[in-house]
């Protein structure tokens, strides 16, 4: 992990599972705008380089877990998205749907921000859903028979590259979903006196945004391409 002033914003997301976490926590533009130096976005933020430097070290450690994509096949990397994310997501899912609704249900009239709060995380679920299961049913049976034949007929090539497309679009809703539950919920600091289920609510949310940006960035930084680099 290098982390220097002079790198560009879109550099370090790239190289670095989790850091458009924190860049979007102070709002720093990690898509269109993020040629800008490292240095320079803290200058327009007001934000210590080495204190930024210092969260995007702390996420990264905390996702990648010293996992090295760089040794694994696609089969392999397939199997990961299924075993680690996919799994990860099915299991959890249902519990922060309930605990969600809990806290909107208990708490909406001191802390009228939860019931959007609940609004907006149920509006991510259909989405993921969808994408997992396109993936599950389609995508990956498809990758892993043009691996076994090691030959792709162009129209199966049009629609994968479509399913990529979509995907990625997927993922840049969720992720401005993300962003609005991260404000309304104060970067995930629950209220004073918030009861441990509204705690393990902000808790289990930054948590789940946290695994969300590592999947996000997996696929569209490091299994996408290797698809991509399969077909040529």
């Amino acid at each position: 992990m290098n982390i220097t002033k002079e790198k560009t914003v879109a550099e370090v997301v790239s190289e670095n599972m989790g850091a458009d976490h924190i860049f979007s926590k102070y709002n720093i533009d990690f898509c269109c705008g993020g040629n800008v130096t490292l240095e320079k976005a803290c200058e327009e933020k007001g934000i210590a380089f080495d204190k930024l430097k210092e969260e995007i070290e702390t996420v990264v450690n905390i996702i990648s877990n010293d996992t090295n994509f760089n040794e694994m096949d696609l089969n392999s990397l397939i199997d990961y998205a299924q075993n680690i994310h996919h799994n990860y997501f099915s299991e959890k899912i249902p519990l922060l749907l309930q605990m969600s609704l809990k806290v909107a249900e208990v708490h909406w009239q001191q802390h009228k921000e939860v019931i959007e709060i609940n609004n907006l995380f149920n509006s991510v679920v259909p989405e993921l859903n969808e994408q997992i299961t396109t993936e599950e049913k389609k995508f990956f049976p498809s990758i892993k028979k043009h691996i076994e034949q090691k030959n792709i007929e162009l129209i199966e090539l049009e629609s994968l590259t479509k399913i990529i497309l979509n995907i990625e679009n997927v993922h840049k809703q969720i992720r401005d979903i993300f962003k609005n539950i991260s404000k309304l919920t104060n970067n995930y600091s629950p209220p004073e006196g918030a009861c441990n289920t509204f705690k393990s609510l902000y808790i289990s949310l930054q948590e789940f945004e946290q695994k969300l940006h590592s999947y996000l960035h997996f696929e569209k930084h490091i299994l996408f391409p290797r698809v991509i680099e399969s077909w040529q």
